[in-house]
């Protein structure tokens, strides 16, 4: 999910890098929002998903809900997740009500998952197991949290679980299940232009870690970027240990799109109708999940997606700063993250550190 440009740059303007007009600054990423002309999903070509096993969390509404039924247009198998059933119920049913007056010749399973919980998480390790393979699997949940709130069950601070820490989790447990596709099997992150606004201070992991956790230094702005920050430098590091001819991994945005992330704020009908003019619909967000996934290939794995194409790192990734995190994210992350997970990791030879 993507939070909406109206209040992204308004929070990104007390960053002083925001006043830059560097490549990935606030200003031309919304230039670049306005002039880039996003494919509508009905019109994507999607026959190439054909009879293959997609996994896609966060469906309930916004891009990933979007996604599914683009996706449903062909008979796949897609494997759909929700925080609670009856949400999750109404989504499958406006995936396949999507499709009338043609008959859904797609099968949706829905799984719940919340991904605050450590419980939770555990549980979709033996949910996935009871699939053959997977083939595709874009991982879309995302919250934006204009309070600091800690997880009950892991400790961590909301936003940094569920955007980060649990994408790893989910993607981690899905590896096993896409090793096992007939095809190069293509793992998907969802992340956004915002994390190249992100300014860590810490070097390392554990260091930015144990700062995330004070309620003193929490503003949401600045730690949706920093979400979306370590997601792009943890994906770095998850192509350098997969063999690509087996799987592909990326990072994609569906660029500032009007969904329920930013539902805390959007009260105000002026704030709505600045969005709607600016913001990208559900469905030109979905087509760049999409696009991302039909181009992912052997020269863009562990590549960030955005407006059409794959881009270019931003500085905030290959800074001194972000390669002491890129350093330590890998061995940091896995450490702290539930002891399933970790075996997934050990059993697919995926070297950490247990100290």
């Amino acid at each position: 999910m993507s939070p909406s440009a109206l209040h992204m740059l308004a929070f990104s303007l007390r960053n002083p890098y925001s006043l830059s007009f560097d490549r990935d600054g606030p200003f031309p990423v919304l230039y670049r929002l306005l002039r880039t002309k996003c494919t509508p999903t009905e019109e994507i070509d999607v026959t190439g998903f054909e009879n293959k096993t997609i996994l896609i969390t966060g469906v309930t509404s916004g891009c990933g809900l979007r996604c599914a039924k683009a996706f449903a247009r062909v008979a796949c198998h897609l494997i759909v997740t929700a925080r609670n059933r009856e949400k999750g119920e109404d989504a499958v049913r406006q995936i396949i009500d999507s499709l009338e007056p043609s008959p859904c010749t797609a099968k949706v399973d829905l799984l719940e998952l919340e991904m605050t919980s450590e419980r939770s998480i555990s549980a979709f390790k033996y949910k996935l197991s009871k699939y053959a393979s997977l083939d595709v699997a874009i991982l879309n949940a995302g919250v934006y949290q204009p309070e600091f709130t800690i997880c009950p069950e892991t400790g961590q601070e909301e936003t940094i679980q569920v955007n980060f820490l649990s994408n790893c989790a989910i993607a981690l447990l899905a590896i096993p299940s896409l090793l096992r596709s007939h095809d190069q099997g293509r793992l998907l992150l969802i992340s956004s232009e915002a994390y190249a606004w992100a300014n860590p201070k810490q070097h390392t992991f554990s260091m930015l870690l144990k700062q995330l956790g004070d309620p003193d230094a929490y503003t949401s702005y600045e730690r949706y970027h920093i979400s979306k920050l370590l997601v792009v430098l943890w994906v770095q590091q998850l192509a350098t240990r997969l063999d690509q001819n087996e799987l592909l991994v990326a990072c994609a945005s569906p660029g500032f799109s009007r969904s329920s992330l930013f539902r805390s704020f959007n009260s105000s009908k002026i704030a709505q109708f600045l969005e709607d003019m600016v913001c990208r619909s559900p469905d030109e967000g979905a087509s760049q999940y999409i696009m991302a996934a039909k181009g992912l290939d052997d020269h863009t794995n562990g590549a960030f997606f955005s407006d059409g194409r794959f881009r270019e790192l931003a500085t905030a990734a290959i800074s001194e700063a972000a390669t002491g995190l890129c350093d330590s994210v890998w061995d940091g992350v896995l450490g702290i993250l539930p002891m399933c997970v970790q075996a997934v990791a050990q059993d697919l030879l995926i070297p950490f550190s247990t100290q």
